[in-house]
């Protein structure tokens, strides 16, 4: 599933190609893809200008002229795509949106068909109930705030990395490698972590995040850029995806469990399930 790096990658490009643009059609190969019917979708959005694209967690948020807001949530196998028109649109391809005065066109595909399109009206959460149910992402809160999100968790604190409700935009990959830098077994309790480690996860989480952004988010399988070029991040994960090979610090192999119902790459002799910390 795209995360917080991918999203953001996504969006930035995105922003080149498509802030000031007028929607001259939107064609919708399969309705399923949709979170309200396939005449208002389509109405609604025909004639609006793009305003400005935003990221909130992992949905991308596409601002119109008419108030309007088209939301985006990618799930496991989404892809925003611009290609030109004289490019034959593959079964996968699920939505299609053309512009006035271009030469391309913004293509939506998604071979599990898990994504979702939904519309709502602005950003506020009174008003988009989409956006009401996630928590901050790590950019936009400080490490006091942090530490007052994770420390009162009962659970294991991967678990608890991976709720939007809580902190939104991390996923699989990211959480995995953030506890590896932290020294944090993905297991441990949340509430037995001191406030100075939480807050030393925050600042790894962050620069971890900014790193794989500059390097345009990681492609396992299906993520790609709108240009359908890769991500290069994956060429520096520590420990996820490398099940069996050598920790590069302690050289122990790396293990995957299973924590919340997720894959759970980490290495057992750098991140041990400790004892609280906690002074």
């Amino acid at each position: 599933m795209p995360e917080l790096p991918e999203v953001e990658t996504i969006v930035r490009r995105l922003r080149l190609n498509l802030i000031g643009q007028k929607i001259k059609a939107v064609q919708v190969l399969y309705p399923g893809i949709l979170r309200c019917s396939q005449q208002v979708f389509v109405q609604s959005l025909a004639g609006n200008i793009i305003r400005e694209i935003r990221r909130k967690g992992k949905f991308i948020l596409f601002e119109l002229t008419s108030g309007r807001t088209l939301i985006l949530h990618l799930k496991m196998t989404g892809q925003v795509l611009i290609e030109s028109p004289s490019v034959p649109a593959d079964r996968h391809t699920h939505v299609i949106f053309s512009f006035f005065s271009s030469d391309f066109q913004m293509r939506y595909r998604d071979i599990r068909k898990f994504g979702f399109f939904a519309l709502g009206q602005g950003d506020s959460p009174t008003l988009n109930p989409y956006l009401s149910r996630l928590g901050p992402d790590p950019f936009e809160i400080t490490s006091h705030q942090f530490v007052k999100i994770i420390l009162p968790g009962k659970r294991a604190v991967k678990s608890l990395l991976l709720d939007q409700s809580l902190i939104s935009g991390l996923g699989n990959i990211y959480v995995d490698e953030s506890l590896f830098q932290a020294k944090i077994h993905p297991l441990t309790r949340a509430d037995s972590l001191s406030p100075v480690r939480i807050k030393s996860l925050h600042r790894i989480i962050k620069k971890l995040l900014d790193r794989a952004v500059s390097w345009q988010g990681s492609t396992l399988r299906d993520y790609r850029r709108p240009d359908g070029i890769s991500g290069g991040f994956q060429n520096y994960h520590q420990v996820y995806g490398r099940t069996g090979t050598p920790c590069p610090f302690c050289h122990t192999p790396i293990e995957k469990i299973r924590v919340a119902g997720r894959g759970t790459h980490f290495c057992p002799g750098c991140q041990k399930v400790e004892k609280s910390d906690r002074n």
